[in-house]
Parts: C-alpha cells; structure tokens; sequence
C-alpha cells in the first residue's frame, strides 16, 4: 500500500499512517519541526514541511448551511400616555 506513511522522531520511527492521519497531526500541531516522513515502500525520508507541501491535500468538505431564520418582527412601540395637564 502506498497510502501509508512512517515518521521519525530523534531517529525513531512510528508508523504506519495514513496520509489522512499524518495531515490531522499536522493540523493539530503533533508534526514537530523535526520530523521526518517516508511514504510506505521508499527509503527517502523527506523533512515534514517538504513532505506536506507534495502530498495532495484533500479538498475541504463544504458544509451546507440552513438558511438563516427571518427575526419575528418587532411589536411597535407602545405609545406614550399623555399626561393629563
């Protein structure tokens, strides 16, 4: 499988991984500045920013939104009482 991914820390590798989970550590600032990455079956580990930056990155979701609900229009003033003089 060439979707996995192994990363070294202070030379010792983690792994396997997928990609997916690799760009969901990064996201979430486990990736140090650091580490190393390889994909499955090469033995060239690429510095982790040099790594993110060719891994296609999947497009964002798009979520849909409700429309936004109108606001109940407002009761109009109550009028002042006049005095009486």
């Amino acid at each position: 499988m060439k979707d996995l991914v192994y990363l070294s820390r202070s030379f010792v590798e983690f792994g396997p991984f997928t990609k997916k989970e690799i760009i969901d550590f990064q996201k979430r600032g486990l990736i140090a500045d650091t580490d190393y990455l390889r994909d499955e079956g090469s033995d060239n580990w690429l510095h982790c920013q040099e790594w993110l930056t060719i891994v296609p990155m999947p497009a964002p979701k798009l979520v849909k939104k409700p429309a936004a609900k109108e606001a109940p229009a407002k009761a109009p003033a109550a009028k002042k009482a006049k005095k009486a003089a």
